[in-house]
Protein backbone atom coordinates (compact mmCIF):
# COMPACT_ATOMS: atom_id res chain seq x y z
CA UNK A 1 0.00 0.00 0.00
CA UNK A 2 1.30 3.37 -0.80
CA UNK A 3 -0.80 6.46 -0.21
CA UNK A 4 0.15 10.14 -0.87
CA UNK A 5 -2.11 13.31 0.75
CA UNK A 6 -1.17 16.60 -0.98
CA UNK A 7 -1.90 19.43 1.07
CA UNK A 8 -2.24 18.06 4.25
CA UNK A 9 -2.29 20.99 6.86
CA UNK A 10 -3.52 24.00 6.31
CA UNK A 11 -1.39 26.29 4.29
CA UNK A 12 -0.12 28.77 7.56
CA UNK A 13 0.70 25.26 9.39
CA UNK A 14 2.78 23.88 6.17
CA UNK A 15 4.82 27.83 6.05
CA UNK A 16 5.31 27.31 9.53
CA UNK A 17 6.78 23.94 9.71
CA UNK A 18 8.64 24.66 6.95
CA UNK A 19 10.30 27.85 8.59
CA UNK A 20 10.77 25.58 11.63
CA UNK A 21 12.60 22.67 9.33
CA UNK A 22 15.08 25.20 7.55
CA UNK A 23 16.25 26.61 11.20
CA UNK A 24 17.41 23.42 12.51
CA UNK A 25 21.03 21.86 13.58
CA UNK A 26 21.43 19.14 11.53
CA UNK A 27 23.77 16.42 12.15
CA UNK A 28 25.50 14.48 9.40
CA UNK A 29 26.07 10.75 10.60
CA UNK A 30 23.15 8.60 10.12
CA UNK A 31 22.96 4.93 8.04
CA UNK A 32 19.53 4.41 6.67
CA UNK A 33 21.19 0.72 6.03
CA UNK A 34 23.32 -0.61 8.33
CA UNK A 35 26.80 -1.17 7.27
CA UNK A 36 26.57 0.77 4.38
CA UNK A 37 29.46 3.71 3.34
CA UNK A 38 26.48 6.12 2.41
CA UNK A 39 25.61 8.69 5.25
CA UNK A 40 22.67 11.62 5.23
CA UNK A 41 22.14 14.42 7.98
CA UNK A 42 19.80 13.20 10.73
CA UNK A 43 17.86 14.72 13.71
CA UNK A 44 15.52 12.33 16.04
CA UNK A 45 12.63 14.46 17.40
CA UNK A 46 11.38 11.99 19.87
CA UNK A 47 9.51 8.75 20.70
CA UNK A 48 6.49 10.22 22.14
CA UNK A 49 5.00 13.38 22.53
CA UNK A 50 6.87 14.29 25.64
CA UNK A 51 9.88 13.19 23.82
CA UNK A 52 9.16 15.81 21.01
CA UNK A 53 8.06 18.29 22.81
CA UNK A 54 11.15 18.36 25.56
CA UNK A 55 13.40 18.28 22.34
CA UNK A 56 11.88 21.47 20.93
CA UNK A 57 9.66 19.50 18.21
CA UNK A 58 6.27 20.26 19.28
CA UNK A 59 5.21 21.63 15.74
CA UNK A 60 5.60 17.67 14.31
CA UNK A 61 2.25 17.05 16.50
CA UNK A 62 0.51 19.57 13.53
CA UNK A 63 1.51 16.58 11.40
CA UNK A 64 0.68 13.63 12.76
CA UNK A 65 -2.61 15.25 14.02
CA UNK A 66 -3.31 16.15 10.35
CA UNK A 67 -2.07 12.87 8.85
CA UNK A 68 -4.72 11.05 11.56
CA UNK A 69 -7.20 12.62 10.28
CA UNK A 70 -6.99 12.87 7.00
CA UNK A 71 -6.34 8.73 6.79
CA UNK A 72 -8.93 7.90 9.40
CA UNK A 73 -7.28 5.93 11.47
CA UNK A 74 -6.04 5.50 14.86
CA UNK A 75 -1.93 6.02 14.40
CA UNK A 76 0.50 5.27 16.93
CA UNK A 77 3.95 6.13 16.12
CA UNK A 78 7.29 4.64 17.67
CA UNK A 79 9.41 7.69 16.91
CA UNK A 80 9.73 10.30 14.82
CA UNK A 81 12.85 12.48 13.05
CA UNK A 82 14.10 14.72 10.28
CA UNK A 83 16.14 13.67 7.48
CA UNK A 84 18.00 16.04 4.76
CA UNK A 85 19.98 15.55 1.44
CA UNK A 86 22.28 17.28 -0.61
CA UNK A 87 23.41 16.71 -4.21
CA UNK A 88 26.21 13.82 -4.19
CA UNK A 89 24.50 11.85 -1.67
CA UNK A 90 23.38 8.67 -2.49
CA UNK A 91 21.24 6.72 -0.35
CA UNK A 92 20.67 3.07 -0.42
CA UNK A 93 17.75 1.50 -1.00
CA UNK A 94 16.22 -0.18 2.53
CA UNK A 95 13.26 -1.12 4.68
CA UNK A 96 11.52 -0.01 7.99
CA UNK A 97 10.65 -1.19 11.34
CA UNK A 98 6.84 -0.68 12.28
CA UNK A 99 4.00 -1.44 10.56
CA UNK A 100 3.94 1.74 8.03
CA UNK A 101 5.73 5.09 7.52
CA UNK A 102 4.63 8.49 6.63
CA UNK A 103 7.16 11.10 5.12
CA UNK A 104 6.38 14.34 5.15
CA UNK A 105 7.70 16.88 2.53
CA UNK A 106 7.70 20.49 4.60
CA UNK A 107 9.93 22.41 1.41
CA UNK A 108 7.35 24.33 -0.34
CA UNK A 109 9.74 26.11 -2.60
CA UNK A 110 10.93 22.77 -3.24
CA UNK A 111 11.44 22.66 -7.84
CA UNK A 112 10.74 19.86 -9.60
CA UNK A 113 13.76 19.75 -12.12
CA UNK A 114 15.57 19.09 -8.52
CA UNK A 115 14.58 15.54 -8.37
CA UNK A 116 14.85 14.47 -4.49
CA UNK A 117 11.59 12.36 -4.48
CA UNK A 118 10.93 8.39 -2.89
CA UNK A 119 11.23 5.54 -4.70
CA UNK A 120 8.61 2.81 -3.45
CA UNK A 121 8.95 -0.54 -4.37
CA UNK A 122 9.85 0.69 -7.56
CA UNK A 123 7.10 3.34 -7.65
CA UNK A 124 8.71 7.27 -7.75
CA UNK A 125 6.36 9.51 -5.19
CA UNK A 126 7.91 13.24 -6.19
CA UNK A 127 9.03 16.09 -3.82
CA UNK A 128 5.88 18.10 -2.98
CA UNK A 129 5.78 20.75 -0.31
CA UNK A 130 2.93 19.76 2.15
CA UNK A 131 2.54 16.39 0.87
CA UNK A 132 2.57 13.18 2.70
CA UNK A 133 3.61 9.77 2.11
CA UNK A 134 2.40 6.45 3.81
CA UNK A 135 3.14 3.49 2.46
CA UNK A 136 3.92 -0.79 4.19
CA UNK A 137 7.05 -0.48 6.31
CA UNK A 138 8.37 -3.70 4.51
CA UNK A 139 8.53 -2.32 1.08
CA UNK A 140 11.75 -1.42 -0.06
CA UNK A 141 12.41 2.29 -0.57
CA UNK A 142 14.98 5.04 -0.62
CA UNK A 143 15.39 8.78 -1.30
CA UNK A 144 16.00 9.46 -4.52
CA UNK A 145 19.53 11.60 -5.71
CA UNK A 146 19.02 15.13 -5.58
CA UNK A 147 20.01 17.29 -8.83
CA UNK A 148 23.51 18.88 -8.81
CA UNK A 149 22.10 21.94 -9.98
CA UNK A 150 20.10 22.63 -6.67
CA UNK A 151 21.93 24.06 -4.12
CA UNK A 152 18.86 23.23 -1.52
CA UNK A 153 18.44 21.06 1.28
CA UNK A 154 16.10 17.85 0.52
CA UNK A 155 14.49 17.79 3.80
CA UNK A 156 11.67 15.50 5.24
CA UNK A 157 10.06 14.71 8.65
CA UNK A 158 9.33 10.69 8.99
CA UNK A 159 7.20 8.69 11.36
CA UNK A 160 7.65 5.18 12.12
CA UNK A 161 4.35 4.25 12.63
CA UNK A 162 1.65 1.43 13.85
CA UNK A 163 -2.22 1.09 13.84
Amino acid sequence: MIEVIDSLVEDHLAILIDDYVRNLSWKYDYESKRGQPNKHWHILCGHDDSECKENNFEWVSWIFQSAKNKIGKELVYERIYCNAHTHGIEPHLHTDDGEFTMIFYPRLDWEPEWNGGTLIDGQLVDYVGNRLVMFDAHLPHKAMSVSRECYELRTNVVFKCHV
